[in-house]
């Protein structure tokens, strides 16, 4: 066997095994020529060697396309996550399983990267030194020379294959880039919508051309060639390992330009336009939502952008990952106000989404707080019977009532019932909601008879307009199950609303939901209350569970279910 290194530009002998040290006699064909690192197939003809071999392996990052019309193409990938993870176990002894799947997930299995890897944890780095490291300054880790002879680092076959993309087109590194900051999820081209774009111009940050979604369907294919990512299915996979350093690469011109893209490539991905029903919105949602999470809120600079995040973080809300995305929504309010000016509309609408989330999370002093501010600023921009203002005003009933409050919050709730009715009308959506935050602060109050009375009726309305199994719907469901059991003389009722309102919840919200979570609560409670036992303890048990997780051992349903729990004997 004849092995050629292809970057040393000449033939050289060598084998790597024992058995064929030897040099071949003279007029002896070798079995087999390998000639690794061959950048195209261009190169080939200076490595030809005539009739002398019998059989010749090509090793090459090139693109499989390149090849595939004269010699047989042999992909080589990535190892499956296990075998990385045995990978490094393996060669480094103190190295756990799940530390080994961090590293493994951060350089995509790669087996270069992972021999990186095992050299720099060899030399007593931790791990969480390494991935730092690999982060920030990806050149100290991966620009060494290869282990095992391998010719140059893995760095620069990283550069080589960006610069050859960069000599096709500029736009399509800022697009590589891009995608690489939200990545490694896949990008799905089929979910870009039919929206006008803008992208930023090659040489400025401030000029903008024109972009049709089309454009961007019809890059992603050309990126699947680069050797830095893939295109199938519809789908742009960026190699996890640039996702990984694609940071710690660039220089800081580069940084704001792939963060410019960015946003354009999140406005593409917006699935709200033309989706009214929620249900329907959460499937379109869903394969674009981890883009939106890998994305940093600090590094959102348009204002296009910063809308379609708080969606996105909106959206969290109504799948009951407060918790998840609270941090991120009080980043990108705070990234808003940095970028423009407090009365913005745009920075406005993200607060609206924090307010909910503080308020969904029991953060009631936070959302009084913010309430406050963001209704003065709604006054200043929109008037006071703007609908934007009475939305926020409305937002602020039920952190208000649950502050202590009471008087205020029931005041504040019919003064907005007063002004929405005028402008929108007694059934619109918005109106109703007020009704049933007013039902809310009616009974915290302890006003029970009142707080029925209103509770019924707009439950009956909302279920006309916006159907059984709108989360609005449900709610008013279960606060009018609460209002019934405090009253005291409508147990049943109670128990019938808090049953009915689960199963449409565990349907529509899912058995994870936080709000599902506390109906099964409410109603174990209630029937524990009149009848001494627990309806269901392994339901107990999960919710009792999912609400520690959410709101702490503090919450009031934790501690009543925790005390109930103890009575009956039970123990967890």
């Amino acid at each position: 066997m004849h092995w050629i290194r292809a970057r040393e530009g000449k033939l050289a002998h060598e084998n790597p095994t024992a058995e064929a040290e030897r040099a071949p006699d003279v007029g002896e064909k070798p079995a087999l020529v390998v000639i690794d690192g061959l950048r195209s197939w261009t190169d080939y003809d200076r490595f030809q060697g005539g009739d002398t071999a019998g059989h010749v392996l090509i090793t090459s990052s090139g693109p499989a396309a390149e090849w595939g019309g004269w010699a047989e193409v042999v992909p080589v990938g990535p190892w499956d996550r296990q075998e990385a993870i045995d990978y490094l176990r393996t060669n480094v002894g103190s190295l756990g399983t799940e530390d080994a799947g961090r590293i493994a997930a951060a350089l995509g299995n790669l087996p270069l990267a992972l021999a990186y890897a095992e050299a720099w944890l060899k030399r007593g780095c931790t791990v969480d030194g390494f991935l730092n490291a690999l982060r920030d300054r990806p050149r100290a880790v991966l620009g060494a020379a290869g282990p095992d002879r391998y010719p140059g680092s893995l760095i620069a076959r990283i550069e080589e294959a960006r610069n050859s993309l960069a000599s096709t087109d500029r736009w399509m590194v800022h697009l590589l880039d891009a995608a690489a900051l939200l990545g490694p999820t896949p990008l799905p081209a089929r979910s870009l919508g039919p929206r006008p774009l803008y992208r930023p111009d090659d040489d400025t940050l401030s000029t903008e051309i024109a972009l049709h979604p089309a454009e961007l369907s019809k890059a992603f294919p050309v990126l699947g060639k680069c050797g830095l990512s893939t295109f199938d299915d519809a789908r742009l996979h960026v190699s996890p390992v640039y996702c990984t350093t694609v940071r710690g690469l660039l220089a800081e011109e580069e940084k704001r330009q792939a963060a410019r893209w960015a946003d354009v490539l999140l406005v593409a991905l917006d699935p709200r336009d033309s989706v009214a029903d929620r249900r329907r919105a959460r499937e379109r949602w869903q394969p674009v939502l981890p883009s939106f999470l890998v994305c940093h809120p600090h590094e959102v600079v348009t204002r296009e952008a910063l809308t379609v995040m708080a969606a996105a973080y909106d959206h969290m809300s109504d799948l009951g990952r407060w918790q998840t995305v609270l941090a991120r929504v009080e980043v990108l309010y705070r990234r808003g106000m940095e970028l423009f000016t407090q009365d913005d509309a745009a920075v406005l609408g993200v607060g609206d989404v924090l307010l909910r989330a503080y308020t969904s999370a029991h953060r009631y002093a936070d959302a009084v707080k913010l309430g406050a501010v963001l209704r003065e600023r709604r006054i200043s921009v929109c008037g006071s019977m703007g609908i934007d203002t009475l939305r926020c005003t409305s937002a602020m009933i039920i952190p208000l009532g649950n502050r202590g409050h009471v008087a205020e919050a029931v005041e504040l709730a019919q003064e907005t019932l007063v002004a929405q009715t005028t402008r929108l009308g007694a059934d619109h959506q918005d109106t109703l909601l007020t009704k049933s935050r007013r039902a809310v602060a009616e009974r915290v109050a302890g006003c029970w008879r009142d707080a029925v009375a209103t509770g019924e009726a707009v439950l009956e309305a909302q279920q006309h307009v916006l159907g059984r199994t709108h989360p609005d719907v449900l709610s008013t469901a279960y606060e009018l199950a609460c209002a019934y059991h405090e009253s005291g003389v409508h147990t049943k009722d109670a128990l019938d609303l808090f049953a009915e309102t689960l199963l449409l919840q565990e349907r529509v919200l899912g058995d994870d939901h936080p709000a599902t979570a506390r109906t099964a609560a409410g109603l174990d409670l209630v029937h524990f209350e009149a009848y001494g036992t627990l309806q269901s303890a392994e339901r107990c048990w999960v919710a009792l569970e999912r609400l520690r997780q959410e709101f702490g051992v503090r919450d009031r349903d934790v501690y009543r279910l925790e005390q109930a729990c103890q009575a009956l004997g039970m123990s967890w």
